[in-house]
């Protein structure tokens, strides 16, 4: 055995040479003789095993060499390599924790009995330390065989994540390398990942995450990024207390980068972020990266991870009470960085901190009074970036205090600017979206409201009711802000006569939204009760009289279908056609013809809604003025 030992140790002295490994390869014998022998005596010298398997790593360096190794199943022998060494130190390590025990359990324990147990400790750690070596080696050997999938697969039908998973209780650094690199490599697919993130597997990756050695705990970390993308593993994770380490490793420059990453994932998480937030240090110490950041545009991790944050409350409130805030808006101003700009805008979104972060804009220390007068010169500057433009709309129109003076901004540009987007189908639908949420806070503002009067604007958004009129969200804030407007007296009798309004709203007065049916209803009541309503000089009913007619029909739809049947055989428009079909049903005509009903009033047929509702019914008499078989005897 230890001449063939010592030829194995010439072939791997022949095989550091890279020029001499063409050569050997192409020997007919020499790896089928090496994989032979390493299956027959693998078990009888460890030190054949070591030699053999650092042969075929010199090989496996070499992708080109790959095919000639798996030929002659150096791949195959290998695995079963590390299956008897794992096997053997389970039982070697039940074996020494039951003479520790026993020892333990000694009421007389001599010296005699601790120093054989020391003894033994002593061998056990040195066959440790040498199986390490063989295992490191046989490893490294099929990591490099298992750049391809297919092979890959093979090794994981063989129980791969489970043997690598027994080794990360090692303390030998170069073996602990191998294995989280091999782990990293297959927890890339799903299937690997169920086997690794066990409760167990996750403890001891955040304990290898604060190794001494910084290979080792990016590699540990790296490891938890590929995991963290399952959410029962974020939360797995944080039982473990990782946000503190995360927090603590932000510190050091080499492990931001992938910090950062996984800082993201978890503040998916609405506890993640508040967990964040209570790390007071952690959070100034991102707001800092962002403030100093090198480049023009804050880095994707780090800005993407800050508007997470920013969606938390509490996580927005340290951002505006860090000091670091106004720095942040000057940051946004310079550069115009879309994502930071939605930073801000999530901040401005909590009605609580949106108060605080006014105050302290408006305040003599930072002197930022004017903030919302430059977002607005930004937005008219961003009408060709609808990134940017979307969020600086967004920020505006999150801002909903009293204080804000916005017949200021409309006379700085913010009206034509509005005017200038919402123009049917010149604007992208979040942008849209946007201008009707700021134009309802101009609409809320009395002086700004009387700006919006003497625009274009009620006009647009009544077009815009009609394109969008499949949109419920865009529908519904355009609604409201007509509602507002329309509570402004001086506002409101503008409004209805210039633009067509009630009859568009009666067409979204039977959506079956319970949002949209509630805002045009009371659009529709404020219209009705509006004092003063002009008729139409070619005979049609004004907006007060349709909507009277409509809310009837809406009231009495069988009666208004028997008339509309008794009218036009049942073919024809409802009572409401001649108003412009704004409230027409389309429902069909399935309705079977059993008794027609036909009610005359004063020699008058009573075939219009409106005329019913003006009628004396307690002072007529039924009998004369209804006529129809079901009634004569």
């Amino acid at each position: 055995m230890e001449k063939k030992v010592i030829g194995v140790k010439h072939i791997l002295r022949v095989c550091t040479e890279p020029t001499n490994l063409e050569i050997l390869a192409e020997h007919e014998n020499l790896l089928q003789v090496l994989s032979r022998e390493l299956r027959e005596n693998s078990k009888k010298s460890s030190d054949l095993c070591v030699v053999s398997v650092c042969v075929f790593l010199c090989f496996s360096h070499f992708s080109q060499f790959h095919p000639v190794l798996m030929q002659n199943q150096c791949g195959d022998v290998t695995m079963r390599v590390l299956e008897y060494e794992s096997q053997r130190a389970q039982v070697r390590k039940e074996d020494m924790e039951r003479r520790q025990k026993r020892v333990q359990e000694l009421e007389d324990c001599t010296a005699e009995d601790k120093k054989l147990l020391a003894k033994d400790e002593k061998k056990y750690k040195l066959q440790l330390r040498k199986q390490n070596k063989l295992m490191h080696i046989s490893l490294s050997v099929l990591l490099n065989l298992a750049e391809e999938i297919s092979i890959e697969k093979k090794m994981v039908n063989r129980k791969m994540p489970t043997l690598l998973l027994q080794l990360l209780d090692r303390s030998q650094e170069d073996l602990l390398l191998v294995v989280l690199t091999f782990l990293k490599k297959l927890s890339v697919f799903e299937e690997n990942k169920d086997q690794i993130a066990v409760p167990q597997t996750l403890n001891n990756l955040v304990r290898l995450a604060q190794n001494p050695n910084a290979r080792i705990s990016l590699l540990a970390l790296r490891l938890l990024f590929n995991l963290s993308f399952d959410e029962r593993v974020r939360a797995a994770l944080v039982e473990s207390g990782i946000i503190k380490l995360l927090v603590d490793l932000l510190k050091n420059p080499p492990f931001r980068h992938i910090v950062l990453r996984l800082l993201y994932h978890f503040s998916m998480d609405d506890r993640c972020k508040s967990l964040m937030a209570y790390h007071r240090d952690g959070m100034i110490m991102l707001l800092q990266l962002v403030v100093h950041f090198p480049e023009p545009r804050v880095g994707k991790d780090l800005v993407a991870l800050m508007v997470n944050l920013a969606a938390h409350a509490r996580a927005a409130e340290v951002i505006v009470q860090s000091g670091l805030f106004p720095a942040i808006v000057l940051r946004v101003l310079k550069h115009r960085d879309p994502l930071l700009c939605k930073v801000i805008r999530h901040v401005a979104s909590h009605q609580g901190v949106l108060e605080q972060m006014y105050e302290l804009l408006q305040s003599e220390d930072v002197r930022m009074a004017k903030w919302m007068h430059e977002f607005v010169r930004m937005a008219v500057c961003s009408v060709d970036n609808p990134d940017m433009l979307v969020e600086v709309l967004g920020t505006l129109a999150n801002v909903t205090l009293e204080e804000v003076p916005w017949a200021e901004l409309c006379e700085a540009g913010l009206l034509e600017l509005l005017t200038r987007l919402l123009v049917p189908s010149f604007s992208e639908d979040d942008v849209v979206l946007e201008c009707v949420l700021l134009a309802s806070n101009l609409a809320c503002c009395p002086e700004s409201a009387q700006h919006i009067a003497g625009s274009r604007l009620p006009a647009l958004m009544q077009d815009l009711l009609v394109e969008k009129r499949e949109d419920e969200e865009i529908v519904v804030q355009l609604l409201f802000t007509f509602h507002c407007l329309l509570l402004h007296d001086e506002v409101r009798e503008f409004v209805l006569q210039e633009t067509e309004l009630a009859p568009c709203i009666m067409r979204f007065a039977r959506a079956r939204n319970p949002a949209v049916l509630e805002y045009a209803t009371a659009l529709l009541q404020i219209v009705a009760t509006t004092n003063d309503a002009p008729g139409t000089e070619d005979g049609t009913p004004a907006w007060v009289e349709q909507i009277k007619a409509f809310r009837f029909e809406q009231h009495n739809p069988e009666w208004c279908r028997c008339v509309n049947r008794e009218l036009s055989g049942g073919t024809g428009m409802s009572p409401g056609g001649a108003y412009g079909g704004y409230y027409d049903e389309h429902e069909g005509s399935g309705v079977e013809d059993e008794e027609e009903f036909a009610f005359h009033w004063a020699g008058v047929d009573a075939a219009d809604p409106r005329d019913l509702a003006k009628r004396d019914w307690a002072n007529q008499d039924f009998a004369k003025l209804s006529h129809s078989s079901r009634w004569q005897t």
